[in-house]
């Protein structure tokens, strides 16, 4: 499936034509037109109007095709572009970790290795570095 493609299914499922997808987008309908011709892609203006506007379309899906047309998290679609859980703090100190200080008995496999690099996996399928 296409991008071309993709931006019909959304038109499909809102039960829009080009013209009222032109304007819930903000672009021209000529614009719509073109893409829906097959004479020009997509541009990332307008990938972007249509995320921002469509607010529970899946942005890997729209721009690569890949997974779900929505995006979804653990009770159903979101609603917002990159909704990312609130950090937790902990309850107490002891809770923290500093980087360095790991005990003894983590350290038995790893002498001499520091940690570079942290990645956190939450449930809904985001992800976040440090």
């Amino acid at each position: 499936m296409n991008e071309r493609d993709r931006l019909q299914q959304i038109m499909e499922s809102q039960k829009l034509n080009a013209k009222q997808f032109a304007e819930e987008i903000g672009v021209s309908v000529g614009t719509i037109s073109n893409i829906m011709g097959g004479r020009n892609n997509p541009s990332l203006d307008v990938m972007r109007a249509i995320l921002n506007r469509f607010r529970t379309i899946n942005s890997d899906w729209l721009i690569l095709g890949i997974g779900s047309m929505y995006r979804m998290n653990g009770d159903g679609p979101q609603t917002a572009l990159f909704d990312i859980p609130p950090i937790q703090e902990p309850k107490n100190q002891q809770e923290w970790i500093p980087a360095g200080e790991i005990n003894a008995a983590d350290k038995t496999d790893n002498a001499g290795k520091q940690v570079a690099k942290i990645i956190i996996f939450y449930t809904d399928g985001s992800f976040e570095e440090r």
